[in-house]
C-alpha cells in the first residue's frame, strides 16, 4: 500500500479550513501529486542546483524541496503555456 501521508497533506491544503473536510479532497490530492510526477525542466534544474550547491549529495529532502520550490515559483512569460 502506498504511503498516504503526502496525499493527506495535499488534501488538507486543498480544504484550507481544517476539520474533516480533507477527506473529500483525497481524489483531488492524488490527481495533483500525480500531475507532479514528471518534473518540469525548471524542477530538474533546481534539483541539480541543490546537488551542486551542497557540494554533492546532501539528501533527497533538499532536492525535493528545491524542485517543489521551482514548481511553485512564478514561471517566466510564455513558459508552461
Amino acid at each position: 500500500m502506498a504511503d498516504s501521508e503526502m496525499v493527506e497533506r495535499v488534501a488538507k491544503a486543498l480544504c484550507k479550513h481544517g476539520g474533516d473536510c480533507w477527506q473529500m479532497h483525497i481524489d483531488d490530492a492524488r490527481a495533483a501529486i500525480e500531475a507532479m510526477r514528471e518534473p518540469t525542466e525548471a524542477m530538474e534544474s533546481a534539483g541539480w542546483d541543490s546537488y551542486d550547491r551542497n557540494d554533492g549529495w546532501s539528501g533527497p529532502q533538499y532536492c525535493w524541496q528545491a524542485m517543489v520550490d521551482a514548481a511553485l515559483s512564478p514561471s517566466p512569460a510564455g513558459e508552461g503555456r
